[in-house]
């Protein structure tokens, strides 16, 4: 799994690339947790190169999404592929999240 950051505005853009899985949810977790406790409260998760998601990612957005809205802000998902949208749909989360199909509506949306 590899994460990129980069700006938009008050939006911290997250692009996750690779499996998202037990083994390196951890990792992930504490990136989004430094964000978070640095100031972060809009993101967007660009999920577009997201090979596989476990439950222990799941659990890693649901988390970030709650500590977000905790802060008043806010978690917004963009790009998601077909798999993952399965999965969301699966596990009954496709209304949980705001989710959009690309990049520029859900940086719009989440500096709103």
């Amino acid at each position: 799994m590899n994460l990129k950051t980069s700006d938009h505005g008050n939006v911290k853009i997250v692009h996750l690339e690779g499996k998202l899985d037990v083994n390196l949810s951890i990792e992930i977790e504490s990136e989004f947790e430094k964000m978070i406790d640095a100031g972060v409260t809009r993101m967007v998760l660009d999920l577009k190169q997201v090979e596989y998601l476990s439950s222990s990612g799941l659990r890693i957005f649901i988390s970030a999404m709650r500590k977000l809205k905790e802060k008043k802000g806010r978690l917004v998902l963009c790009n998601v592929t077909p798999m993952v949208k399965k999965i969301f749909k699966i596990v009954e989360l496709e209304d949980i999240f705001e989710i959009h199909d690309n990049y520029d509506k859900a940086v719009e949306a989440c500096g709103k």
